[in-house]
Order: C-alpha cells, then structure tokens, then sequence
C-alpha cells in the first residue's frame, strides 16, 4: 500500500536528520500507550480490595489490615502511573517540537543542494513546476505531520492492543463483540481518508490556479496592468470559478465524511450498549466480580474514544502521506551525476559542431546541425528572429542542456565536461531573463564573481560600468551630491521588499545590476543574452561602449535583437529556423543580399525621422538619431 510505503519513508527520513529526539519521543508516546491496560487492571484490584473492605466490616485505617494496604499499594500504583504516563507524554511532545526545527534546519540544506544538482531541464518541464506546487516549498513540514499522525497511530494501537488484552482476559465474549464492531469503524474511516484524499487530488488543479490569481492579485506590476486595462473584473470572475471549484469539491469531502462520522457514531452507541449488556449480564450472573464489571466498563470507554480518534487520524494520515509522494517523486528527479572533473584546456577556443537539439518533451528541432567556431578573444554577435535559437545557444554553451546530436566544446572538451570552477572561469553570463536577488547589493554584483564578496573597489567600479554607480549612494550622499559632499559606500544595502529597509528598483535599475556582475567576472568569456532590453537608447549606448572597452581583452558572445549594437562584432552569426543562414562581419553581410541586411535596414529606418521603411534594395544613412549605432562602432575602434 502507497500510504504505508510513505509513512515508512517518512518515519526513516525524520530518525536519518535527528534521531536521539526523534527515538526519545516515540519512547515517550509508545510506554505511556501500554499503561492503558495496566490502568484497567489497577482500577480492578481497587474496586476489588474496597469491596473486600466493606464485607469484612473492617475500619479502614485500622493497622495491618491485609485489605486497607492492598488499596493503598493499588491507589498509590494508580497514581504513578497517572503522573508518568502525563509525564512522558509532554517530553515526549516537547522532543517532538525540537525535532520540528532541527528537521527543518537539517533537511532544507539537503533540498536546497538537490534542487541545485538538478538537470536544468527539470525546470523547464512543466511537470516539474506542477511538482513544486504540490510540494509547497517545505516538504519537510509534510515529512513531520505524516510522522507525528503515524506515531500517534501506533500509539492509539499500542492502547487498543492492551485494553483489548484486558478485556478478553475478564470476557473473552465481550472482547470478540468489541471486534466485530470495531472493525467495521476502523473500514468506515480508512474509506473516509481514502475519499478525502481523491477529492483533494480532484482539487489540485482548481488551488493552483487560485494560487496564481492570489499571486497576481498581490503583484504590484501585475496590479499595475490590471488597473490599467480594467481588468479586475476579468480576474475576479477567475477567482470566483476557481473558488467555486475548490468550494464544491470541498462540500463534496465534507458531506461524505460527515456520512462515514454518524455511521461510526451509531456504530460507536451498539458497541457500548453491547458491552455495557454483557458486563451488566456477567455481574449479575456471578462471572464477574464488582471490580472486573467498572474495569471493563471504564476500558470500554477508552477503547471507543480510541477507535473514534483512529478514523479521524487516519484521514489526516492519508493526506499527509500524498503530500510526501510529491517529495518522493522530487527525489526520483533526474540529477546531474556527470559533473565535470576538466580543471585545465590548451586554449579556449568555442566549438559547435553539427548540433541539433530539441527541448525534453517535444518533436521539434530548435537547432539543425549548427556549426561554427569562435576563437579566444573573439567578439561574436548572434542574431535573428525570435524563436530562431539564439538563447539556446548560449544554453547549451554553458552545458545547461545535452545536444541531441553533435558536440558543443571549449578548448576541445565537451562544456559538460568542465569542472564547475573552470567553467566560471570561462563563462561569466548576463540572461535575458535577469534575477532580481531580495539580497544587499553587494551580494547581488558579487554573483558575478565571489572572490570579489568584500572587494569595494572592484563592486563600486563594476556598478559604474554599469551606470549603477548612484545605487552605491546613500539617500543622504544622493542629495548632497552636487555639493562634493558624496563618498560612495551603501554596498550593503538591502534591495526589494523582502528587508524592512529594503530599497525597491525599477527593471532598468536591476539590469543595471544584473549587467555590473558581467563587468565584475574575470571570466574568458562573456554572454550577454540582450543585455540592455529594459535601458532607454540613449543608456544603451553608453552601456555598449563600456563593454566594447572592458572586453577588449576578453571574448564576448552577444545575443540582441538590436541589430545597430551588433556592429561591435568581429564576427556576426544569423540564426533563422534553426540554422546558421549567414556568417560574416557587418561590413560583408551588408554587402550581401540576405536576411541581415533586410533585417539592419528594416531596424534602422526607423530611427530615420519622417522616412519610410525601406523598400528592396534601399540603402540608409549610417547615422542614427538614439547614438546606439554610433556608440557600437566606436567599440569595435
């Protein structure tokens, strides 16, 4: 069964992380559990020495009396078995709550190292980001709920075992009657846990989406959009459909374990009426004597409110445990399990060689046997369409992904190959897609280069490169800046809303940001994935010169739409459905009649004010009114 398989996985993750807490508190629950049964014998033998008591007409403080110190052994063994078993049970749920936290503590490194190890695909792939919806980001709280409902599982059992014991031993008739009946409770409520958690996979769908609308709804770009379009009533509707949903898939749960919960609770009332008969039945017929008929009677009790407690928890087990399936499936997730071990290359010359790939999952090629090479130093633009493989080139450069067919090498070596120390220093990337780290700046520019963490003078020199150098500022510094009263420092200031302090940026501000890391790494080369898409023109290029200086000694790969800045190039490769269609400097491809030249002039007529696009064959002025075209060619100076 899945459920047992899961909670035995859980039980042996929670003692791997922290097992000293986790055995002192199964001691703690388990030992006190088997104190039930004692507890109904005790209770026997008090009743039974008080009755003795009372027939012999004896004082009950007179000395030496066999009777009176056979009710206080009995009292006093009662009441230490009362304070131990409370005694225990509250250690026991205090070693729970240190288990609690240092699970936490122990596991999230482990998690976040996997997460890490992960192929880059893994994130692509839409089951995947269905997985970690599932998870919840903190399967170990899933991994300590499914814990805690299977400890106090067996503990419910551990009781029921010795009051049952107890009472076949008074009445084997009335302990055969407590299992017939009891079974069908426990059937009722495995059948509720098994319903719910159906339901709750029926749901999924219907919470994602609620989680994504809720997401949105707090998000103030998307706020921004919403307001501006008018479109919360679009997104409200949204919501309610989902809400509505998940509202009726709930109903439905309810409803049937509300059913299951009045069938056990009648089933509960034929089984104490049954018991309560028999014992009633076996007193007055002289089986059972007065101590035996109040300790089955108070066993009964127990037994009822155990088997009750059961079902509930059995349900909570049941969900609990689906939640672990998603962890279970994160961990079958593929690894990289071929990291690189290359330290050294005889040069660091850049190799496609008859590469094709296509993304897990799909049929299509986004490449088709690309070939071309890049020597050390060079500065290569990569340009076309969209969808036309650019950013997958740079992907597979920086062994993100697998080719399909052929190779991609550096200095001869399969990328995949290389140690992850050598490949940071020979690829230092920029992505399209830039992260915005809830960090202080200075971790964020350092990203580019660690060894660079605590170096001032290279993160400050970085940022002004990068046209950041006024983030380094402090409010105080910015205002007092035209008075020669500025000193840059501020490095350590935290950026977005995660900190109270914390300064939000605006995207060009964070590209900035993201842009200083290229100028801080040290790395041989440098992939810039349109580095400047959130900077106006005229930022542009200033940006382009600043790179075309510091990358004079290194070799940049440029992936832009922006066809002006590609002109920095010695070498420009035109991607179009895949393949490499042109190769050449800017000079040579515009001679050519192709895809670049229509594409250059179609880009810079529009930067021609009150002209028209261009129409076959027309040629345009060199000039161009935003400095983007002429700042790219004073870097290729």
């Amino acid at each position: 069964m899945r459920a047992v398989k899961n909670c035995l996985f859980c039980l042996k993750t929670i003692f791997h992380y922290v097992p000293l807490h986790t055995l002192t508190a199964a001691v703690c629950f388990f030992v006190p559990a088997a104190f039930a049964g004692l507890q109904v014998l005790v209770l026997q033998r008090i009743v039974d020495s008080a009755l003795e008591c009372v027939e012999q007409n004896r004082k009950l403080f007179q000395e030496g009396l066999p009777g009176v110190e056979s009710l206080v052994f009995w009292g006093v063994f009662l009441l230490v078995l009362l304070i131990l078993g409370s005694t225990m049970q509250r250690f026991g749920t205090y070693q729970m709550d240190l288990v609690s936290m240092k699970l936490k503590e122990r596991m999230a490194p482990d998690i976040a190292r996997r997460l890490t190890e992960l192929e880059y695909a893994s994130f692509e792939a839409k089951e995947t980001q269905e997985l970690f919806q599932k998870m919840s980001g903190e399967p170990e709280n899933g991994i300590y709920n499914c814990s805690m409902s299977t400890f106090f599982l067996i503990q419910k059992t551990i009781t029921l075992a010795s009051s049952m014991a107890v009472i076949f031993s008074i009445s084997p008739w009335i302990g055969l009657g407590i299992v017939l009946v009891g079974i069908p409770m426990m059937a009722l409520g495995y059948y509720a846990a098994g319903y719910s958690v159906v339901l709750t996979e029926e749901s999924a769908d219907a919470r994602r989406r609620m989680g994504d609308l809720k997401r949105l709804l707090t998000d103030k770009h998307a706020m921004y959009e919403m307001k501006l379009f008018d479109a919360k009533a679009l997104f409200l509707e949204k919501w309610e459909r989902s809400s509505g949903e998940y509202v009726d898939i709930a109903m439905k749960e309810n409803a049937s374990v509300m059913k299951v919960d009045v069938a056990s609770r009648l089933l509960n009332v034929v089984y104490l009426v049954f018991v309560v008969c028999m014992a009633a039945a076996g007193l007055l017929g002289g089986s059972l004597t007065l101590g035996q008929f109040a300790a089955a009677l108070n066993a009964v009790s127990g037994i009822g409110s155990s088997l009750h407690d059961s079902s509930r928890q059995m349900t909570w087990l049941m969900g609990s445990a689906m939640e672990i399936s998603y962890y279970m499936d994160f961990l079958k997730l593929e690894t990289r399990g071929d990291l690189g071990s290359v330290e050294t290359l005889p040069h660091y010359d850049i190799g496609f060689e008859n590469v094709s790939f296509r993304y897990p999952g799909t049929e299509r090629d986004i490449l088709k046997n690309v070939t071309f090479y890049i020597k050390e130093g060079e500065r290569t633009a990569f340009v076309g369409e969209n969808g036309a493989g650019k950013s997958t080139v740079v992907k597979l450069l920086c062994g993100l992904y697998e080719p399909t067919s052929g190779s991609v090498t550096i200095g001869g070596v399969p990328v995949r190959e290389l140690s992850p120390g050598l490949r940071i220093r020979c690829l230092s990337v920029v992505f399209q897609d830039f992260q915005a780290y809830q960090l202080t700046l200075r971790e964020n520019v350092a990203f580019g280069c660690l060894e660079a963490l605590w170096d001032d003078k290279r993160l400050l020199e970085a940022l002004r490169l990068a046209g950041g150098e006024e983030l380094a500022l402090s409010r105080e510094e910015g205002m007092s800046r035209e008075k020669g009263m500025s000193r840059e420092k501020g490095l350590d200031r935290n950026l977005g809303k995660l900190e109270e302090d914390g300064q939000d940026l605006s995207k060009g501000q964070w590209q900035r940001v993201a842009m200083a890391r290229a100028f801080v790494s040290q790395a041989r080369y440098v992939v810039l994935d349109e580095p400047t898409a959130s900077l106006d023109p005229l930022a542009e290029s200033h940006m382009y010169e600043n790179f075309a200086r510091i990358f004079r000694e290194r070799g940049t790969i440029l992936i832009s739409h922006r066809l002006a800045s590609a002109r920095m190039a010695d070498k420009i490769l035109v991607l179009d459905g895949g393949r490499v269609v042109q190769t050449g400097s800017h000079e040579e491809l515009m001679a050519q009649q192709g895809l670049y030249r229509t594409m250059y002039l179609v880009q810079s007529s529009f930067y021609q004010e009150g002209k028209d696009a261009p129409g076959e064959g027309e040629s345009v002025p060199g000039e161009m009114a935003n400095g983007l075209e002429a700042g790219a060619e004073r870097g290729r100076k």
